[in-house]
């Protein structure tokens, strides 16, 4: 058989022998642009048909094969990566792609080889022959079942045909701003959600509008309010959904419509709308009313952590922009694509700085300058900044121009200096075992936030401390201190919480990853698989701000003045110690060792639908929020004092008598050779004794829901 080939070869003319050779090189490329499409999420499914079509359509063998191996490959990395989550997806396929090409061309040398021993050889060609006697059904229904076995791999954990055709509204979600003058005209934005938090474009429900009212003072409840509240209102919607319906620009309500009220009346209100598809009574986030004077610092909610298509998150700056304002209803936003990324396609800086400004209108929608610099040993940092230029050069990438945090901060003196600009380092996903924090590297000029909690879990205590109630993705193999934002207060790091939503998603301010709209067929669609590693809902922080600008929510951030909620709820909460708040400082300087703190906590709670990890927000008939949760106050890194609340508004006082003593890591330190480090992924000595509070406490706020909503703020430090 080998003979005759050879010879039909030899009687065929030049010009087809060199069209037979040319013919490959088309094969070839297509063949590894398949392998390409291994990294690229959902959109893998094109490697999927070449493969598949190399396999049914090609004769010769050899390709067949290559064929149904690369849709095997593709198929079993989809669901390894769906299900193991020891690795980043990312990390995941590029070991697995370079085990797969390795492996592969063993293989085929191997057989090679074994073509060239005569009794293998025989065998060979004795089971092709067997398999040409089959009958013709036996033969197709193998290649189906060849067939079958990859596609049915990437379609059980591709496809979720709820997420394609299930947008039935749910439930309704109702936004507020959170302090308003009174009789000033302010908007209350109503959204019919589906059951995996996205806007029901076939929601035609009628809505109904009540309040419910407290006193400032007693916060006694207020019978009659008097309000301007809009009247009953039908939606409008179509007749089949939508995954995104805010993208459907036909007059219709398409799940969400924004209506103007006013109230006459000063005190805590809460707006709530009556549906009549489930037949519940839906509240809104807590809204303050009362004559604030023209220079009163007022609450304004956003997200400061976020990625597009830019790096490797989902769709363009300019959706991402349009959601966050008018669909997430945030005050400001922060768009942080990866630099590292961006360094390979230098162009799209100037893209994320063009779109940022153009999205930015002053009093309405303030947009941040922002970019991340990731880095594997230390840790990774977003830096945002005060004015209206992006850092664009040199772009900020740990592996080859920003290679240390001390590059980091020189770049950054750099830059502020040249443009006469602010900025901030905020570090997160802290004690994730692939970026391990550092906080012995931190710079106090730039590090005065820490991202407390994200789609990645929560990092105030190691992920499993007993304190931990939530815990993170990725965590270290054992036991790790030095890593969380509780061990760099100890170590006397003067940080604030604040929490953002690091999505991917393209849904800055809601992300959606934490359902089962992760899928890669939920729009807007990704190449990345970072949507498939989110399992928790992305949060939020409030700043008090003087205006809505840029300079106005850069210096409130910047100055600490801030509180932070764990998902899209937005609940006031305010903290101080003998009349010192949180932010400026947050220090309330004693006048000895012994003096009397007295510890008050303000909670309004959020009676939105919660969402909690892998879960989407949700409601039962006759349901009603649940206002049960834990108000903790932490103090030196220790669980202090906990309340139990059961109503929508509390304030509480607890007067701490003992004395000031402080606290040190100095005793979790390990020892490597001749030197300490804070943990064994730790390249940085240090002296152990540096790391302390230098004798002085420092206290902070937790509140943890019953219904898994989570609140932060602090700490506030304690000297004498």
């Amino acid at each position: 058989m080998t003979k005759i080939k050879k010879q039909d070869n030899m009687d065929m003319s030049l010009p087809e022998r060199e069209w037979s050779r040319l013919r490959r090189v088309p094969r070839l490329i297509v063949y590894g642009f398949g392998i390409v499409t291994l990294f690229w999420y959902f959109w893998c499914i094109i490697g999927l048909a070449i493969g598949i079509i190399y396999y049914i359509f090609l004769k010769d063998i050899a390709w067949k094969r290559n064929g149904i191996v690369l849709a095997c490959a593709i198929g079993f990395i989809t669901i390894f990566v769906h299900f193991y989550k020891g690795l980043a997806p990312l990390t995941l396929i590029i070991w697995f792609n370079v085990i797969f090409i390795i492996s592969y061309g063993i293989i085929l040398l191997i057989l090679e080889i074994l073509k060239r021993k005569k009794r293998t050889l025989k065998k060979i060609i004795q089971w092709i022959g067997n398999y040409q006697k089959l009958s013709n059904k036996k033969r197709k229904a193998i290649e189906l079942m060849v067939i079958f076995i990859p596609i049915s791999l990437w379609t059980s954990v591709s496809i979720d045909l709820g997420v394609m055709f299930d947008n039935s509204p749910q439930l309704i979600w109702v936004n507020v701003p959170t302090m308003v003058k009174i009789n000033e005209s302010f908007d209350i934005t109503v959204e019919a959600w589906d059951p995996f938090e996205r806007l029901s474009a076939v929601y035609r429900g009628r809505v109904e509008f009540s309040i419910k009212s407290f006193n400032l003072t007693n916060y006694d409840l207020i019978i009659n309010s008097q309000t301007n509240l809009p009247e009953p209102y039908t939606f409008t919607g179509q007749v089949y959904g939508s995954d995104i319906a805010y993208e459907i620009r036909d007059g219709k309500d398409n799940g969400r419509h924004a209506f103007q009220a006013s109230i006459n009346t000063p005190g805590i209100h809460y707006i709530l709308v009556n549906d009549s598809k489930t037949g519940n009574t839906y509240y809104s986030n807590p809204i303050i009313v009362k004559n604030f004077t023209s220079t009163e610092p007022f609450i304004a909610w956003g997200d400061i952590h976020t990625h597009s298509q830019l790096s490797d998150g989902t769709g363009t700056p300019e959706h991402s922009f349009y959601f966050a304002r008018y669909i997430a209803c945030l005050d400001f936003y922060a768009l942080t694509d990866h630099g590292e990324i961006m360094l390979f396609a230098p162009w799209s800086l100037d893209h994320l700085e063009s779109s940022t400004n153009a999205a930015y209108e002053p009093s309405k929608f303030v947009t941040i300058h922002g970019i991340e610099w990731t880095c594997v040993r230390t840790g990774h940092y977003v830096c945002i900044f005060s004015g209206d230029t992006l850092l664009k050069s040199p772009i900020i990438d740990s592996y080859f121009t920003v290679t240390s945090p001390q590059a980091l901060w020189n770049v950054l003196d750099d830059f502020t200096s040249k443009h006469g600009v602010r900025a901030l380092a905020l570090p997160h996903h802290t004690t994730k075992k692939a970026y391990i924090q550092d906080w012995t590297y931190n710079n106090p000029k730039y590090v005065k936030l820490a991202e407390v909690s994200s789609v990645h879990g929560e990092f105030l205590f190691e992920q499993r401390h007993p304190l931990n109630y939530i815990a993170a993705i990725d965590e270290p193999p054992i036991y790790t201190n030095g890593s969380s934002i509780i061990d760099a207060f100890n170590m006397g790091y003067r940080m604030t919480m604040y929490i953002a939503s690091d999505e991917h998603d393209g849904h800055p301010g809601h992300s959606l990853s934490h359902n089962r709209a992760y899928i890669g067929h939920q729009r807007p669609y990704s190449l990345w698989h970072t949507r498939n590693e989110h399992p928790y809902p992305g949060g939020l922080t409030a700043v008090y701000v003087n205006n809505l600008t840029r300079e106005g929510v850069f210096t409130g951030l910047e100055n600490q003045r801030i509180y932070a909620n764990s998902d899209h709820g937005r609940p006031i909460l305010n903290f101080h110690i003998n009349g010192t708040k949180v932010g400026d400082g947050s220090t309330f300087i004693a006048s000895n060792q012994t003096e009397h703190r007295k510890i008050s906590v303000f909670l309004s709670q959020d009676g939105a639908p919660v969402a909690q990890r892998s879960i989407a927000a949700s409601v039962t008939p006759n349901w009603i929020p649940n206002w049960n949760a834990d108000i903790e106050i932490i103090k030196n890194g220790k669980l202090w004092y906990t309340e139990k609340v059961s109503t929508p508004i509390v304030n509480i006082s607890i007067i701490d008598t003992e004395p000031i003593t402080g606290v040190s890591y100095e005793n979790s330190c390990i020892k490597i050779g001749n030197n300490y480090y804070t943990n064994q992924y730790s390249d940085n000595p240090i002296d152990p004794s540096n790391l302390n509070t230098g004798g002085y406490d420092y206290y902070l706020i937790r509140v943890v829901g019953e219904n898994g909503r989570m609140s932060y703020a602090g700490p506030i430090w304690i000297e004498y």
